[in-house]
């Protein structure tokens, strides 16, 4: 206990000497822009720093209220710049987010590029999930494309969003507002995130509704260099309205009160223009209403004064906006969770849960045992599409929480011209869903639970796996089924894939192997192969000791491997002591040495033994990462 306490400890002392450290960096360094491109640019407006108050108001079935503040982001789409140590966007030298399915990785380089800028931007996090590498002007462009959109319609974006502090960020909107060429507000593009890290992202064209349009003016543009390098152009919009708005609906679980489907309006101010700044003024103003039309919630967004510029704070700006408005964006979930929970626990209202997402929407951070499954249903799909005898096209979406393509399978009689050809889509919601379904004995069995309504009270349509003809899929997997997987081996040769068999059979207890057990058993790739086993091991162990949670799992495991460790390097402490004291005659830390020593080379033989237990288990002739 006493070692658990000390290792505490040094790491809140180390994690508060980084921060301190952190801080009189963004103290002490320039805050003036420097452009992260070589290239010139011209950008509509430039990076200003928003304080916002939230402020939202339930008026049935139920009146409740809630309210925040939270600090805000405004940033040209496109621009990659550095603001000294306080603000970095799109900054490729800071390693701040990981790859789908790769879940938190505290490498050093990850946590020097935390503490390495107090406040940061990546563009990996927005919209839809999966591109690594691109900025956010090519995101905000694959987006547009995929809603059928020309980007060309928007030359200029200007996004606003809640920054990144040490790994952590929590958004609830994010506001991408779309200019036209003459740069007026055309369209907003609203990130809707809620406290199961799904999201929606919902496209909306604005119309004027202000009874008092403010004309640009006719004199030259004000063209304004934001960096020495005179690299980085800023133009002003030029409203002809005071107000926008724009109708939309909702489709996803964004409150455990309230159902998946609603209308939303909403109205909007040109964020560049010095009007939305004012104390109080509606920035943005949201109501939900139900399908007759009466108001559920209002929610209103307002600055709590002119946005600050970076480039033209003082150290005592900046410390004044880190210790005043830092710790508010890190607690808005605790205080939601909080709130929900007050309103549960009175009475008010029932909580509902959480049904799947609906087409369209972005499902939850994938993980690494679903992402690594994946691949196998898509290898399904299309064994079982190519011994279909008739013309099909199969459009299979993979789960959206890690990817946007769009896999096309067809089978070997599709002809492009053919009027005949079946047209088929294929879209699991939920990312669970690829781990579920190693556990079903047949794919018909699979393919109809998770297609079946799942009768959530938010939503009673929701689907875990969206089908467009549930019968059509039926009959491919059917003609797949009727015909036998050949064995990859003959004659008397024991098969590479019999102990991996054994081993599944072994921990399946009495249930039988399933049909996808079968396939990954029958790829003729043994990487492949151990992907599955030790995958499908994973979860049938967390299914059997930890209550299906992976979580849980990798902690027995740790402090199975800190017991195993620590008797093992008592063990041998303990043989050098006696060692030295009845024959060797050595002192204490001769004896020590020794005892470690030893230690590191039975961890080794320990290791190495573990991997070619693995390797003869899963078929291998040699350890695969």
């Amino acid at each position: 206990m006493k070692l658990v306490a000390a290792g505490v400890g040094l790491g809140l002392f180390f994690t508060l000497v980084a921060l301190a450290t952190s801080l009189i960096r963004a103290l002490l360094a320039s805050r003036q822009l420097v452009s992260l491109s070589d290239k010139g640019q011209t950008v509509l407006g430039k990076p200003l720093v928003f304080r916002m108050k939230f402020s939202h108001t339930r008026r049935r079935p139920v009146k409740d209220r809630f309210d925040n503040r939270f600090l805000v982001v405004g940033i040209p789409v496109g621009l990659r710049c550095r603001f000294g140590n306080l603000l970095a966007i799109d900054d490729d030298s800071l390693d701040v987010s990981s790859p789908p399915g790769r879940g938190t990785d505290f490498s050093w380089n990850r946590i020097v590029s935390h503490f390495s800028c107090w406040f940061s931007f990546d563009s990996a996090r927005f919209l839809h999930r999966g591109d690594h590498g691109v900025d956010l002007r090519e995101k905000l462009d694959n987006f547009l494309r995929s809603q059928n959109e020309d980007p060309a319609q928007w030359p200029y974006a200007y996004v606003l969003s809640v920054p990144q502090f040490l790994g952590w960020v929590r958004n609830v909107v994010v506001w991408w507002y779309l200019y036209n060429e003459n740069r007026e507000l055309d369209a907003v593009i609203l990130e809707i995130n809620n406290s199961y890290w799904e999201k929606r992202n919902v496209l909306v064209r604005v119309d004027r509704v202000s009874d008092k349009p403010t004309l640009p003016a006719e004199a030259p543009e004000a063209l304004q260099y934001l960096d020495d390098r005179q690299l980085v152009q800023s133009l002003p919009s030029a409203p002809r309205a005071t107000f926008y708005k724009g109708v939309w609906h909702k489709y996803i679980f964004a409150s455990p009160f309230e159902k998946v489907d609603g209308v939303v309006s909403n109205r909007f101010i040109d964020p560049l223009q010095p009007s939305a700044w004012k104390a109080n003024a509606p920035f943005s103003n949201m109501v939900t209403m139900e399908e007759s039309g009466e108001v559920r919630m209002t929610t209103r967004l307002t600055c709590a004064g002119p946005p600050i510029d970076p480039t033209q704070m003082s150290a005592w700006d900046v410390a004044r906006l880190v210790f005043w408005w830092t710790l508010p964006g890190v607690l808005t979930t605790p205080e939601i969770v909080f709130k929900a929970l007050k309103i549960r626990f009175s009475g008010a209202m029932k909580m509902n849960s959480k049904p799947p997402v609906r087409s369209g929407s972005v499902g939850r951070n994938i993980k690494k045992l679903e992402i690594d499954l994946e691949p196998f249903f898509r290898a399904y799909l299309s064994s079982c599409l190519d011994a279909y005898p008739y013309p099909v096209e199969l459009s299979y979406l993979p789960c959206r929480s890690f990817t946007n393509d769009i896999i096309r399978m067809r089978s070997p009689s599709y002809r492009e011209e053919d009027p005949s050809t079946a047209r088929l889509s294929v879209e699991p919601t939920d990312p669970q869903f690829y781990t579920r379904l190693i556990h079903y004995p047949d794919a018909k069995t699979a393919i109809a639970r998770e297609t079946q309504p799942t009768g959530h009270v938010a939503d009673p349509t929701a689907q875990r796996l969206i089908v467009s003809d549930p019968a059509l899929l039926t009959s491919i997997l059917e003609s797949a089924s009727s015909q036998k997987i050949q064995p990859l081996f003959q004659g008397g040769a024991l098969p590479p894939n019999r102990r991996p068999r054994q081993i599944l059979a072994l921990f399946r207890g009495k249930s039988s192997l399933t049909f996808m057990d079968e396939f990954a058993l029958a790829s003729s790739a043994a990487s492949a192969r151990a992907v599955y086993i030790s995958s499908a091991l994973r979860l049938l162990s967390a299914r059997a000791l930890a209550f299906r949670s992976q979580t849980l799992l990798g902690i027995y495991i740790f402090f199975a491997g800190c017991l195993m460790r620590w008797l093992v390097l008592e063990g041998l402490l303990g043989w050098a002591s006696k060692a030295s004291a009845s024959s060797l005659h050595m002192d204490l830390r001769w004896s020590a040495l020794m005892g470690i020593t030893a230690y590191l080379v039975v961890m080794r033989l320990c290791t190495e033994m573990k991997n070619r237990l693995l390797c003869w288990g899963l078929g291998l002739t040699q350890m695969t990462n």
